[in-house]
């Protein structure tokens, strides 16, 4: 006989069993005085109703026994087997340990305040029906309960019930008793079959509330498209892909919120995270380099958490199922302050495209995660003034399409909003989105000029584009795919900026100028660098020029206008290259804006570092540097003519050590009658001595009490900068060099912490000119608390005139260095501020809280009956 037969017999004697058992039932319903109705409104079903439908095949009770049918409801047994945890505490996260029994022929004894798991004899359920079950009202005379808190079952479940045996006596139980009833009721509303993890159940089933508890975990904090997500979350990016989801078709995806991923660092990693950024707000950037490497590996050092993997794995079976292993996915970044109506900050994040397998999914997370600390994202950042070190990012995974072509599309680039523009490649559309593959091309206006098997396709989306405008109420950029299954939206962001023309730079997309002496080309933009760019010009442009007509060397400097996709080229390289060769220095010092300067690299690494900093944004964005050569030099020099005399200040350890005011000098002073005053070692600066007067002379007329800034470099001299004094005049006290006159006393105070001050006192925030805030970095912070601590100004006693330490001139009586320059940085402010200070040490060997003294170049320690000359 086949197997069709034998179904087909099967069925047929299932049928004539019912067919008996509803003879049977009707019997028995009639000797009892039960109703045999249809099914009418009622809200229960009757015994004769569950008769019915049982014979229906409407509800399942196997084996049914027409004598275990009561008014509103079906008598079930106890089964054989009984379960028992065997370890508390019961956690709901993880599985429970057990120990399973079959209950003997002579019965089992329940111990009170114990919890037993039995299951019923019966398969019981149905796919109709919604049941309820309770215990027999014999059986809770005696004191027992057959379920603690769950007596309503699932339409679609079918299968042997859990009960929940907790007795308030010793109770002996026996398999096979009747011990509870089960009621059918019937539904009102669309019904869902239940299919979840209980379904066809045998025998007890201890709780598997684990298994929720990771899906309900990984749904709440990984939420999918169908809920409305939180952009401080998730980012604006994919909440605007979710809200296109009710729309259109977009593929399945979930996002990993910022808080998941800021859970990779610990507080150790978070805090010393926090003060290389704060570092580098302070430094603007000048050791960028060096702070980049270290930045980098506290991210590699760091990883998500393993409660995040598991739900993320939790995640993804939960969408996709089975399915898993055959797909590919787009992990893509959404960064917080990313695709707003303000800025779009695209590409500057990493996506990873084509991920297959679940551990590689996470790993790619991973990789989203510590692009946030990739050069290209901090510049891109702290060129915009953002210095958190927190990752302000989330990331979203999305299902992967096989499409036939795909590509972005704008409204509002070149013209009326109701315009689109598109471009689009054949395959995947990240080749077009990195610009590395040529598009076709198309607006709404010349869509009849694209190929044929594009049309119909490229019509369709132009009408979603204008739809998705017309919802947004801005202009959109949004990136799509076509596949088997129509149009399917994969990015939907705000046009944050119309399209411009190039700029007049060059057929190869590279424009260069003099700082100093050229103007910039016409139609060209400076971007973040303009007001560094003026600051520039406006000050050094014409001394630079007056230099040069003294026959006065000067160092070189650029304006350098590109796009990565150009600097990408080998032949602009090289000349980009070939011009900054035209300097006297191996080194440049780059300027991006006012938050990324002064960082200084071998000019044989300049194309590296522009594409390190700018690359993660679009190939073709125009972006704008100045560079000046970086001239280290044997000398740093600065000049000053005072009452005809002209001191002149240099030391080895270079001009912005010297200026800055974290190295000590020498100085060469010729009195207004010619007479030299020289160190040993002074030679190669004295036989510049006529250039130097020469220009400081004429800078003086100019500008007025000037110091002038140069470099000594293999014997040739070259003019850097200038700074313009108020009336301040140096002397020399009688214990030591006076930075600055006038008198002071407060409890003595010590700080040590060169490195500290040194790095803080090298970066461009703190100038002469134009001083940054530093007060909030951390070093600084503890400094001022210390400060603070005193019951008067104290006199600060520290090594060098760091410029950083300006900070200090309204919370000190006086300073006192070991060495340093009366033409730096910090001695210009101190003298303009009237805060007395000296060169001297000493101080040396009296302990901090010593009362001391300044007096015009004199420094002593006070006591209650003496007074030490210091």
């Amino acid at each position: 006989m086949s197997t069709s037969s034998v179904d087909e017999t099967r069925r047929e004697s299932t049928r004539l069993n019912r067919l008996i058992i509803v003879r049977q039932a009707v019997i028995f319903s009639s000797r009892h005085g039960l109703r045999w109705s249809e099914a009418g409104d009622a809200l229960i079903l009757t015994g004769s109703e569950i008769v019915r439908e049982y014979a229906a095949g409407r509800i399942t009770i196997e084996p049914f026994e027409p004598s275990q049918v009561n008014p509103n409801s079906y008598n079930f047994r106890l089964g054989k087997r009984l379960r028992i945890y065997t370890k508390m505490l019961l956690d709901p996260r993880f599985p429970n340990d057990y120990e399973e029994l079959e209950i003997p022929d002579e019965g089992y004894v329940l111990e009170p305040g114990r919890l037993y798991l039995a299951h019923t004899e019966e398969v019981l359920g149905g796919r109709c029906y919604a049941p309820t079950f309770a215990a027999r009202s014999s059986v809770a005379r005696l004191g027992l309960f057959i379920n603690l808190s769950a007596s309503l079952g699932d339409i679609g479940y079918e299968g042997q019930w859990t009960l929940q045996l907790f007795t308030m006596n010793r109770v002996r139980v026996y398999h096979g008793m009747n011990i509870g009833q089960m009621m059918w009721w019937r539904p009102q509303g669309d019904v869902e079959l239940y299919d979840g993890k209980y379904q066809g159940s045998v025998g007890p089933r201890s709780s598997d509330i684990h298994r929720d508890f990771e899906r309900k975990q990984a749904r709440h904090r990984l939420p999918g498209l169908d809920t409305v997500p939180d952009p401080a979350h998730v980012g604006a990016k994919f909440v605007s892909l979710a809200k296109a989801s009710r729309s259109f078709s977009v593929p399945t995806a979930f996002a990993v919120p910022a808080m998941e991923l800021a859970a990779a660092m610990d507080a150790d990693a978070q805090a010393r995270m926090g003060e290389l950024f704060n570092e580098m707000r302070a430094t603007v950037g000048a050791f960028f380099t060096e702070s980049m490497d270290r930045i980098g590996e506290i991210a590699a050092a760091t990883s998500l958490p393993e409660g995040t993997r598991r739900l993320i794995r939790e995640r993804l079976r939960d969408l996709f199922g089975d399915r898993i292993e055959g797909l590919r996915f787009a992990v893509r970044s959404s960064g917080l302050d990313e695709d707003t109506a303000a800025a779009s900050l695209a590409g500057v994040y990493q996506s990873v495209l084509g991920v297959k397998g679940v551990e590689d999914v996470i790993e790619a997370v991973e990789e989203c995660r510590r692009s946030y600390y990739a050069p290209p994202a901090v510049a891109a950042r702290v060129r915009a003034g953002d210095f958190d070190p927190l990752p302000r990012l989330a990331v979203f995974v999305q299902e992967m399409v096989a499409p036939r072509i795909a590509g972005v599309a704008f409204t509002g680039l070149d013209g009326p909003s109701d315009d689109v523009a598109l471009e689009y490649v054949e395959g995947l559309a990240h080749t077009l989105v990195s610009g590395a593959a040529e598009p076709l091309r198309a607006t709404s206006d010349t869509v009849d000029e694209l190929p044929a098997e594009h049309r119909d396709a490229i019509v369709e989306i132009v009408r979603i584009i204008r739809e998705l405008r017309a919802g947004r109420g801005h202009d959109v950029d949004v990136e799509w795919a076509v596949d088997d299954s129509g149009v399917r939206i994969l990015q939907v962001r705000p046009v944050t900026a119309r399209r411009s023309p190039a700029p007049e730079a060059g057929a190869d997309g590279l424009w260069t100028a003099r700082l100093y002496f050229d103007d910039i080309p016409a139609g060209a933009s400076l971007h973040e660098v303009e007001e560094v760019y003026v600051s520039y010009t406006a000050k050094r442009g014409p001394a630079h020029r007056l230099a040069a007509s003294q026959d006065v060397p000067v160092g070189a400097g650029w304006v350098v206008g590109f796009s990565p996709r150009a600097l990408k080229d080998p032949e602009v390289a090289a000349r980009l290259a070939g011009t900054l060769a035209e300097g006297r220095s191996a080194e440049c010092v780059l300027d991006f804006g006012n938050t990324l300067r002064q960082i200084v690299v071998p000019k044989d690494q300049v194309v590296r570092r522009l594409l390190q900093v700018t690359s993660g944004g679009p190939p073709d964005d125009g972006h704008t540097v100045v560079v000046r050569d970086f001239v280290r030099g044997d000398l740093g020099v600065i000049s000053r003519l005072a009452d005809r005399e002209l001191v002149v200040e240099y030391t080895p350890e270079g001009l912005l050590a010297l200026n800055r005011g974290t190295a000590g000098a020498q100085a060469v002073v010729v009195g207004e009658d010619g007479r030299l005053t020289a160190p040993d070692d002074a030679e190669s600066v004295v036989r510049h001595l006529d250039a130097i007067r020469r220009l400081t002379a004429a800078m003086q007329e100019r500008y007025g009490d000037v110091t002038l800034e140069w470099v000594l470099s293999e014997g040739e001299l070259l003019f850097v900068d200038y700074s313009v004094l108020g009336a301040d005049g140096v002397v020399v006290g009688t214990d030591g060099v006076c930075i600055s006159s006038g008198s002071a006393s407060g409890p003595l105070f010590t700080i040590d912490e060169d490195e500290l001050l040194r790095r803080l006192s090298v970066g461009p925030a703190v100038s002469i000119n134009k001083s940054r805030d530093v007060s909030e970095y951390e070093g600084i912070a503890r400094l001022l608390d210390k400060v603070a601590a005193f019951a008067e100004p104290p006199v600060v006693r520290v090594s060098r005139p760091y410029a950083v330490l300006s900070v200090l001139l309204d919370r000190v009586a006086g300073f006192v260095f070991e060495q340093g320059s009366t033409l730096c940085h910090l001695a210009i402010l101190l003298r303009e501020a009237g805060v007395p200070a000296v060169v001297g040490t000493g101080l040396a060997g009296f302990p901090d809280g010593t009362q001391a003294v300044i007096a015009d170049g004199s420094v002593a320690v006070a006591s209650a009956s003496r007074s030490e000359h210091a």
